[in-house]
């Protein structure tokens, strides 16, 4: 492994931001870097900008320091090691293939080599070309739900421990549901309430209420909560808020589909046995045919973190099969109608329809 070489990836782009600068600053402490850092801006998104970057990086370390001293160089926010098609340009490919030769050949005692990004197409070239060479720090989050949410919950936990606050149950998992899994918002809103609370040590579900903001992606599972518990006003207005931040209605309505798929499943499973509730908390039943159904799946619902299978599964009860099975067909065919041209109505006011029929205070009634 080289040992002045350096590389953060991943999509937590908080932490490899992060760890990316520490390592940085204890290499090349602030005082030394206006003569012995550079850092290169690797945030292209064409391949000629691409082309510029890698090409700067690479005649930047060979580029002995100022005085013959140290020479440190970051190659920051590669964005496009995860662009398959950049990745797979011949002088994108070709100057990599000079970095990686640099590297494995090693640099010089002074010479230090930082890279960090936000993902790395690991079918690449240069990812196998570096990956026994050169040690790669990770920061994922899980893509799945219920793999990332316990992580963001520890997180979270563990940062409000580290400043000396307790958060109940309750409050903890209203403040993911808000913040969503990304470090940064994470941490911005653990701040935010730290503040606010002062002395009092305590963080309760009122206090998460009131000061932390909800994420975008949040803001989505706000929308789609009001949606299948037939809020109509509530939807109304969270709607035109995420019309405001730029979503379009046919993402939302995708997201719809899949709000009713996943309330129909549930609803299917506690009519045929497999699924009860206890309480406010849900409980699977434990037989073979269940493990042997759900072994075929790619998302087994019982790996769903509990408190989201718990909402589902109060959503879902009050409604029959039949009644989510035809709001579902409700949601597709505004979606096919969308992708169709829909005439001259606009989707923003065919998706406002849409929840005006689904919401409809006599569809309340089980059937």
């Amino acid at each position: 492994m080289a040992d002045n070489v350096y590389f953060y990836c991943g999509n937590d782009e908080y932490l490899v931001g992060l760890n990316a600068r520490k390592r940085v600053d204890l290499i090349c402490p602030a005082e030394e870097q206006s003569l012995s850092l550079e850092v290169i801006d690797g945030a292209a998104s064409k391949i000629e900008e691409a082309v510029a970057a890698i090409d700067s990086c690479v005649a930047a370390f060979r580029t002995v320091g100022l005085f013959g001293g140290k020479k440190v160089v970051w190659f920051r926010d590669v964005a496009f090691l995860k662009n398959a098609v950049i990745m797979k340009n011949a002088d994108v490919k070709r100057l990599l293939a000079e970095l990686s030769n640099d590297l494995k050949a090693g640099l010089s005692p002074d010479q230090f080599l930082v890279l960090s990004a936000p993902g790395m197409d690991k079918r690449s070239a240069f990812y196998k070309a570096i990956k026994d060479i050169v040690e790669i720090d990770e920061y994922d989050i899980p893509e799945r739900d219920y793999e990332a949410r316990p992580v963001a919950l520890k997180r979270a936990v563990s940062l409000f421990k580290r400043e000396g606050y307790s958060i109940d149950g309750k409050a903890i998992e209203l403040f993911i549901d808000r913040t969503g899994f990304e470090t940064r918002q994470i941490m911005n809103e653990v701040e935010k309430l730290v503040l606010f609370k002062g002395d009092d040590k305590s963080i309760v579900v009122a206090d998460v209420q009131l000061m932390t903001s909800a994420s975008g992606e949040s803001v989505v599972w706000d929308f789609t909560d009001a949606v299948a518990e037939r809020n109509l006003g509530v939807a109304i207005k969270v709607f035109r808020q995420l019309l405001f931040q730029k979503q379009t209605a046919i993402g939302l309505i995708i997201q719809m589909e899949s709000m009713y798929q996943n309330l129909l499943r549930f609803r299917e499973y506690m009519q045929i046995g497999w699924l009860r509730m206890n309480g406010n908390r849900i409980q699977w039943a434990n037989d073979q045919e269940i493990d042997d159904y759900f072994a075929e799946m790619s998302d087994d619902p019982r790996k769903m973190h509990w408190f989201r299978a718990s909402k589902l599964a109060n959503q879902a009860a009050p409604y029959t099969v039949n009644r989510l099975a035809a709001s579902k067909w409700l949601v597709v065919d505004t979606h096919e109608k969308m992708l169709s041209g829909g005439g001259s109505i606009p989707h923003e006011l065919m998706l406002e329809t849409l929840l005006a029929k689904l919401c409809a205070p006599a569809q309340r009634r089980r059937t």
